[in-house]
């Protein structure tokens, strides 16, 4: 990808907000058609409605496939966002958020000079993986992996990683990766607890139907990255956490049981409930045995196979 542009006029506030909308996207829910909001939006549309999202503030653009190939080629088209801007929110598009949490977003990012981050998702959410709820005890964890759902991106380490988005509809395996891109990558990647989005829909199913069409998984994607990354089983280590009243937690098996007692205590707020009883043990001796996997990986551009350089010949 050639980034040699002419340098662009800088946006004052540095953030935008990129959403792959379907035609039920929550994106006119998040303010950024209000006076003095602090971050731009770009709507990547995949759908096929001509009139769908022509707000002027929505900056419609078309593209097809799924969330991580279609970003990939927007910046392959406007290469010049990564320089205009310092951090990049990449929502799912059925999240319930608002314009002073996404601006909080971004102030938290810098405020804690992250490379990637996120908020938590409330627990009337539905979820994939159990340490990205919040967590009513702490303020913000620090975690060595970052989902798919809803991560805020250096622009940097955006860069970096677009190669491997061109070949990912359902981004499996991006996760593990972006949180390890650093030269020391402690305290680089965030979960905000105080700062939370409700996801309103199952994980994954309209995808994985359009995916299923094409003849890929996510698994397929996720083994992929795991052979060439040497991957392991994905779930997210809480191994620092700053609580509510501002005092450091060292210890990963002490983060491990805290989140285990407030997600107990709030049993009945749950939206998939009869998931968290199995977990919440299971979550506990990981946070304990399990190590914390933020070694530096270095991607380097994907093999050129003999059918990729046929296409260039």
């Amino acid at each position: 990808m050639n980034l040699a542009v002419n340098s662009p006029v800088p946006a004052d506030h540095g953030n935008l907000v990129i959403v792959r909308a379907g035609d039920s996207s929550l994106h006119r829910g998040w303010g950024a058609d209000q006076p003095g909001c602090g971050f731009d939006l770009i709507v990547s549309y995949y759908g096929s409605d001509p009139s769908a999202f022509r707000l002027p503030y929505e900056r419609r653009v078309d593209q097809r496939g799924g969330k991580w190939d279609g970003l990939f080629a927007l910046f392959r088209q406007r290469p010049e966002l990564l320089q205009r801007y310092q951090y990049f929110w990449l929502p799912d598009d059925d999240l319930d958020a608002d314009r002073k949490t996404i601006e909080a977003i971004f102030a938290n990012m810098r405020r804690l000079d992250l490379d990637v981050g996120q908020p938590s998702l409330t627990l009337d959410s539905y979820f994939s993986h159990l340490p990205f709820l919040r967590c009513d005890s702490f303020e913000f964890r620090f975690v060595d992996k970052i989902e798919i759902m809803a991560p805020c991106i250096r622009a940097g380490i955006l860069l970096k990683m677009l190669p491997l988005f061109e070949r990912s509809m359902s981004g499996f395996g991006l996760d593990a990766l972006w949180t390890r891109l650093g030269a020391d990558n402690r305290r680089k990647s965030a979960v905000f607890d105080n700062l939370s989005v409700r996801h309103t829909r199952p994980v994954g199913t309209a995808l994985a139907k359009v995916m299923l069409e094409k003849g890929l998984t996510p698994e397929a994607e996720y083994a992929q990255l795991e052979t060439r990354f040497g991957l392991d089983e994905f779930y997210p280590i809480s191994y620092e956490a700053v609580d509510r009243k501002g005092r450091l937690w060292r210890s990963k098996t002490a983060i491990g049981l805290r989140m285990m007692l407030d997600y107990a205590c709030r049993l009945k707020t749950f939206k998939q409930a009869h998931r968290l009883k199995k977990m919440l043990w299971r979550h506990v001796r990981r946070q304990h045995f399990k190590a914390i996997e933020l070694s530096t990986i270095a991607i380097a551009p994907p093999p050129v196979h003999a059918a990729d350089r046929a296409k260039t010949c």
